[in-house]
């Protein structure tokens, strides 16, 4: 007789090995419950029970009358395991701004190689706009849009979804901390100072005065956290 642990297990291995071996890729739709409960000699309740589990984890998702398919919103399950990590683990604002500052460093280095034409075209006028606007929203909204091209820029699927997640989560615990920044009189001209240099290093391909200018940044980030 299997036993409850096993039988659950079954199904979470199976899909898991599946994607390994590359049979089961984003998208790709699940056999339905009875043909998984035979194919591993299951019960139907412990394939429920597994499937259940791996849409928790985010592996699946499960669209009702059309089955159950391989989940291609990893960023979203991100999201909540960070969310969930920096609370539980009592995490700080410096830490998790030092963990983005760390995935920010390795994607311009990248991006100096790899931006496109089209990606120096976008970010160069998100820094057009981010000069000119006058309002504190939208400041921030093109700030963010020049750190979301550089991050796409860097071409490393990894690093693009771990950012934009960890932002994601910024963004709920240090509610319109990028406004907040850029409307401060003795910090906006040096923040804006420093996106424009970054600008201009990846024109220029100078990672090092681009990686300077980054550092510059969060220095404006590390103080308003820990002031």
């Amino acid at each position: 007789m299997e036993t409850s642990e096993r039988a659950y297990e079954k199904i979470i291995n199976y899909v898991e090995r599946q994607i390994m071996q590359g049979s089961y890729k984003k998208g790709d739709k699940l056999p339905p419950e009875r043909e998984l409960a035979a194919l591993l000699g299951a019960s139907r309740n412990s394939v429920r029970e597994g499937l259940g589990i791996l849409e928790r984890m985010g592996v699946i998702s499960s669209q009702q009358g059309a089955g159950n398919f391989i989940s291609d919103n990893f960023e979203k399950t991100l999201i909540e395991v960070m969310t969930l990590m920096f609370i539980l683990e009592e995490g700080t604002f410096r830490e998790i701004s030092e963990f983005r500052y760390a995935l920010e460093t390795q994607a311009l280095s990248l991006a100096m190689k790899n931006i496109t034409e089209e990606q120096q075209t976008d970010i160069e006028y998100y820094m057009s706009m981010l000069e000119q606007t006058p309002g504190e929203e939208q400041k921030a909204y093109y700030d963010k849009k020049i750190h979301y091209t550089i991050t796409a820029a860097s071409g490393n699927r990894f690093i693009i979804d771990n950012l934009q997640a960890l932002t994601e989560v910024m963004d709920v615990f240090i509610k319109d901390m990028r406004a907040k920044i850029l409307s401060d009189g003795s910090n906006s001209e040096g923040l804006m100072s420093a996106h424009r240099q970054m600008v201009e290093a990846l024109r220029e391909k100078d990672e090092s005065k681009g990686l300077k200018a980054l550092k510059v940044h969060f220095e404006y980030i590390y103080a308003y956290i820990d002031g």
